[in-house]
Order: structure tokens, then C-alpha cells, then sequence
């Protein structure tokens, strides 16, 4: 039993620090601490089901545990979005953002906006920063976590985490006034220049740079081919853009074309970020390649 605590606590520990890590940016990003006093709460609250979402479908495919039904793969992702708010609320009140005049209102909304990004650093550092160490929990399981590395992840799947990912990232940026900026003052051509150069960037980021172990399909289905799959992760990304658009209320007001422009803008960041995420619930090197090559014949 003590052996199990001590496991338990070592991966809090591990999933803590990454999300520190991950979230560290935005704890120190003072749009987030405005608009986390200004959003609606039921803004807040849908930003929270949302990455509650992404958590899930991560953890699904990595996380806490290898093997899990789905109720406790749930309580895993509540423990992920729980030890997010923990430490959010720590590290403000560390920081003085939080005091003993702020309102209640105000601290929940902060913390809110804040227990996102390292909610997601949580659940990533809960696996991708273990090392593949072999302890002793990891050698007793050594068949379960070998399947678990050969099966690869879905296309929903890869889509899921990747909006996580294009979360994460254009919640560093969204809040700011650079993709507002940039969106209204871009004509067509040049939003259209950016679409396509973001496409190739994330095409060759995913399927093509050899990071040694990618997201590569493994399945018949449309998704499961490069093109597709780049394609609807860009469409996941300006979904993304769009939602986070809206949260802050960077679109209220705004014409079509400038609201296209900032979309994607954001869209941008998101991609870039949706691209590393499916990078991170890739299979192993070997798999990988072998992958990479059938995905390219």
C-alpha cells in the first residue's frame, strides 16, 4: 500500500511540475489576470468543460495510469482539471494576484483561466515527462504499457488532443491586441498567403520533419492520410481561434472580414500548437517511420 502512495504522489508530483512549467507564461500574463475578472461566468465555466474535453481525450491515449475504464479514466481527468485549480490558485496567491481584499469573483475567475494551461501541462508531463523510466510499477506492467505505445491513437483522437494543443497555445496570444492588430490590417491575399503557409508548416511539422515517432495514420480511414488530416487539424484551429475570439470578446463589434482576419491570425498559433500536441501522443521511433513511410506511399 505504501508503495502504491508513493507511486501516486511521484506522478502528482511530475504532473504538478509540468503543469507549472506549461502554465508558467500565463501566470505571469496580465491580460489573462483582466479578463479573468471580466468574463462572464459561464464563459469561464465552458472554457472549463472544454479543457475537462481535452484532458480526456488525452488521457485516454496517456495520463496518470495505463490501464483504466472509462469511469476512472474520468476520475483521472477530473484529478488533472482539480490539480490545475490547485495550483493556480497557489502560484496567484504566491504572486499577489490574489489577496485577502480580492473578491471572490475575481479570484475565481483568474484561477479559472490560469488552471487551463497547466491542467494541460499536467496531463502532458504526466507521461511525456516520465522517460519511459522503468520503475518498478513500469516493469510490473511492461506488456500493458508495450501495447499501449503500439496502439496509435485514432483520427478523433489526434483531433481532440490537437485542439487541446491549439488551445494551449492561442490562449497565450488571444488575449492580447497583436491578432486584432494584425487581423484588421491584413488584406485578402495575405490572409490567404498565411492559410497556405500555414498549412505546409504544420504538413511538414507533423508528417515530414522526422521528429522520430509522429502521429502518422494507421488506419483506411479519409483522416488517415497526411493532406486530410492537416486540413481538418486546421479547421480544428480555427475553431479554436474563433471560440477564444468570441470568450474575450475580441469579435464583438467587428465586421466579417475583420473578424476572418483575426480568426486566422489566431489560427496560426493554434495550429502550430495543435501540430506539437499530435507529435506528443505519437507512437514509438520505430513505429513512427515505418508509419511515415506507409503515410507517404
Amino acid at each position: 500500500m505504501s508503495k502504491e502512495i508513493a507511486a501516486s504522489l511521484r506522478d502528482f508530483t511530475r504532473a504538478g511540475a509540468g503543469g507549472l512549467v506549461i502554465g508558467l507564461p500565463l501566470l505571469f500574463t496580465m491580460e489573462i489576470w483582466f479578463h479573468g475578472s471580466l468574463l462572464p461566468a459561464w464563459k469561464l465555466l465552458l472554457l472549463l468543460g472544454l479543457a475537462y474535453l481535452v484532458v480526456l481525450g488525452y488521457n485516454s491515449v496517456a495520463g496518470f495510469r495505463r490501464e483504466r475504464s472509462f469511469a476512472e479514466l474520468a476520475i483521472d481527468s477530473i484529478s488533472t482539471i482539480g490539480l490545475g485549480i490547485v495550483l493556480a490558485f497557489v502560484a496567484l496567491l504566491v504572486l499577489g494576484r490574489i489577496e485577502v481584499g480580492t473578491s471572490l469573483r475575481d479570484a475565481a475567475g483568474k484561477v479559472a483561466l490560469e488552471a487551463i494551461p497547466i491542467a494541460f501541462g499536467a496531463s502532458v508531463a504526466a507521461t511525456q515527462l516520465s522517460g519511459g523510466g522503468g520503475g518498478k510499477s513500469n516493469g510490473e506492467k511492461g506488456g500493458g504499457k508495450g501495447k499501449r505505445s503500439d496502439r496509435q491513437p485514432g483520427a478523433f483522437h489526434r483531433l481532440l488532443v490537437g485542439a487541446g494543443g491549439g488551445l494551449l497555445f492561442a490562449l497565450n496570444v488571444a488575449p492580447t491586441d497583436e491578432p486584432l492588430m494584425l487581423g484588421v490590417e491584413a488584406p485578402p491575399p495575405l490572409l490567404l498567403t498565411v492559410v497556405g503557409a500555414t498549412l505546409l508548416l504544420t504538413l511538414a511539422l507533423v508528417f515530414y520533419a522526422d521528429f522520430g515517432g509522429r502521429p502518422v495514420a494507421r488506419g483506411d480511414g479519409l483522416l488517415d492520410r497526411p493532406v486530410p488530416e492537416t486540413l481538418a487539424a486546421f479547421a480544428v484551429s480555427l475553431a479554436v481561434a474563433l471560440l477564444l475570439l468570441w470568450s474575450f470578446g475580441r469579435i464583438d463589434g467587428a465586421g466579417v472580414q475583420a473578424i476572418a482576419g483575426m480568426t486566422v491570425m489566431l489560427a496560426v498559433v493554434a495550429s502550430v500548437g495543435a501540430a506539437v500536441a499530435r507529435l506528443l501522443i505519437s507512437g514509438g521511433k520505430e513505429g513512427g517511420r515505418e508509419g511515415g513511410r506507409e503515410a507517404s506511399g
